[in-house]
């Protein structure tokens, strides 16, 4: 089953900077085509050092692995970088795709 672009959901990403803290709120699908997108504001952040960011994911439906990695990318180098990156509002199916990953223990 093959799928056109035009059936894909969307990510919809919001980025306010609040008293030195970036806060992002993620709302649809990370996955092959949307990730792209959350790595080109993600990783900056990430790449900064000592950076505090939160990211809302409670608004997620869905994750696949090309989505999956680019939160692994944005936590390992957000430790590098001595900077803080936490993942609040994670649903049940969230939670447990990062458990099953070993993500959950990075962040």
């Amino acid at each position: 089953m093959s799928m056109s672009m035009g059936n894909v959901m969307d990510l919809n990403i919001t980025h306010e900077k609040l008293n030195g803290t970036h806060y992002l709120e993620l709302v649809g699908e990370v996955q092959r085509y949307t990730a792209p997108k959350l790595k080109a504001i993600l990783f900056p952040l990430s790449e900064q050092t000592k950076q505090k960011i939160i990211i809302d994911v409670e608004k997620i439906y869905f994750i696949d692995s090309v989505g999956l990695g680019v939160f692994a990318g944005a936590i390992k180098s957000s430790i590098m970088n001595n900077s803080t990156l936490i993942l609040r509002g994670m649903t049940c199916r969230v939670r447990r795709l990062f458990e099953i990953t070993g993500l959950i223990e990075m962040i």
